[in-house]
């Protein structure tokens, strides 16, 4: 990931831990948003794989299988709405749902900044 402009607390991204099977889909993805205007979320990089339980529950999260990520997290919280408040692209959006990931806002109007692996 070296070579895409992702921050994580302002400073590079040297690469993401995900699950294997979905590194290749993710890499395509990151690489198609540093091309757009959109490309702002990559310096808000807020995680993929975090070892802990879905919200709520006790069974693992998609982070915790390193099949999810978070973008742009100060302004696409869980609880901020998806377009009203919160301000994920949908171009973005798009470029996740190509590859088979479900964007959180466009499915739960809420948590935009979450992406999650169907595959």
């Amino acid at each position: 990931m070296g070579d895409l402009d992702i921050r994580y607390d302002g400073k590079n991204v040297k690469s993401i831990r995900c699950h294997h099977k979905v590194a290749p889909s993710l890499r395509r993805i990151l690489e198609q948003i540093s091309k757009t205007p959109c490309h702002w979320v990559l310096k808000e990089y807020a995680g993929c794989f975090n070892n802990r339980p879905m919200r709520g529950g006790s069974l693992p999260s998609l982070h915790a299988r390193g099949a999810a990520i978070d973008l742009a997290p100060s302004t696409n919280g869980n609880r901020e709405h998806w377009p009203s408040s919160a301000n994920m692209p949908i171009e973005v959006m798009e470029e996740f749902a190509k590859e088979g990931w479900l964007p959180a806002g466009a499915f739960w109007s809420r948590d935009s900044m979450h992406f999650q692996s169907t595959r």
